[in-house]
């Protein structure tokens, strides 16, 4: 395998910082406005209570735990080819955990509430324990990135029972689908399938990011790599994405096999959202790259197929969110209260951009200050 080394050139050049930190900046004060003025900024509503921030909640999340999967994986199987890239992965890992831990805390309103989870929080409550896998995802995406460096720098193996730790916790992204599998009155999130589909999309998610991630820096000069080495996770991408196509249809088909009248409504509301299509063309792009021999050549190919795999799996999210509330959980008798409508205001807009554009900035900043590059070998 082509070690993976340091050129001259940095990630991101002083543009790219300025860019990423305006944004990060407007966040801020999107954040600040809707603080000062209340959640009456937002477009959610007693009908519809979650919304854009807990749609990038689950994506971040989800990229969190991928990220710990794939990292693991290298260390556990003893892959000497992949191995370069596991201290990479366990640091999108830990950049995604505080961007997904900040979007549910501007999803409370006031951060003082979050204190509140766990003051009247319950064991039987998913909530609780979604908290809690946060803040594990936090502990061992830093222990972990900890002792990876420490290893190559000493030249040992990475310990085996931490690798097998980060695997357990990247595994338990199913939780996050219990918060909303648990919602007898939401029909959409009350499925089995949730789990499942929580913990492909995570590991696709993780992929698609860092098959970006690492395209990018080859184009620029900052890694040296060779594009053959990324044929595996491409492979990976590609097949995760497969089985999510797959759930889906599973999913529509046995919806609308049971002709009642709440689950004709949801695959009538799934086939008339653009977020759907969205998902499906993607995808389906996105695997018909991944798997052809022309792409994997190609940095360009590479990163038009990565792009897709996130927006896809972002259009997925959304759709996620916003179909849990098509069929209303509030009914009064004889009022027709129909079915929320939720578009996201500027606020919600401003904060989502600037949570983004945060990440890109931990990402740029940890490989310009941080060990995040394995030596050149003899």
């Amino acid at each position: 395998m082509t070690p993976i080394t340091q050129s001259q050139k940095t990630p991101g050049g002083a543009l790219w910082l300025a860019l990423v930190s305006l944004l990060t900046l407007v966040g801020i004060g999107a954040w600040v406005y809707q603080s000062q003025n209340g959640m009456g900024v937002t477009s959610l509503s007693n009908l519809e209570t979650w919304g854009l921030y807990i749609a990038g909640f689950i994506f971040f999340m989800g990229l969190s735990a991928g990220s710990l999967v794939l990292a693991a994986l290298p260390v556990i199987f003893n892959l000497p080819r992949l191995r370069p890239y596991a201290k990479i992965t366990a640091f999108v890992g830990l950049a995604s955990v505080i961007v997904g831990g900040l979007f549910v805390m501007i999803d409370i309103g006031q951060p003082m509430r979050l204190w509140h989870l766990v003051s009247f929080g319950r064991i039987d409550s998913p909530l609780l324990w979604d908290l809690l896998l946060t803040i594990a995802y936090l502990v061992v995406s830093t222990v972990y990135l900890l002792r990876l460096t420490q290893a190559e720098r000493h030249g040992t193996a990475p310990a085996k029972w931490l690798a097998y730790l980060a695997l357990a916790a990247g595994l338990a992204d199913g939780l996050t689908a219990f918060v909303f599998a648990t919602q007898m009155a939401h029909e959409f999130w009350f499925s089995a399938i949730q789990p499942m589909t929580f913990e492909v999309a995570a590991i696709a998610s993780a992929g698609g990011v860092l098959l970006l991630l690492l395209a990018v820096l080859q184009r620029t000069g900052t890694l040296k790599l060779a594009l053959t080495d990324l044929k595996p996770l491409a492979i990976l991408t590609a097949s995760l994405l497969g089985l999510l196509l797959l759930l889906l249809l599973s999913e529509v088909v046995t919806l609308a096999f049971s002709q009642s009248e709440s689950n004709l409504t949801l695959v009538n509301a799934m086939r008339g959202a653009p977020m759907f299509w969205v998902e499906v063309v993607t995808f389906v792009a996105a695997i018909a790259l991944l798997l052809a021999p022309q792409t994997q050549a190609r940095t360009g190919g590479l990163v038009l197929a990565s792009v897709l795999t996130i927006v896809g799996l972002v259009a997925k999210r959304l759709l996620f969110v916003s179909l849990g509330f098509v069929e209303p959980n509030i009914t009064y008798a004889g009022v027709d209260i129909g079915s929320p409508v939720y578009s996201p205001s500027l606020a919600e807009w401003g904060v989502t951009l600037g949570l983004i554009a945060l990440f890109a900035l931990l990402v740029t900043v940890g490989f310009r200050y941080l060990p995040l590059k394995s030596a050149a070998r003899s």
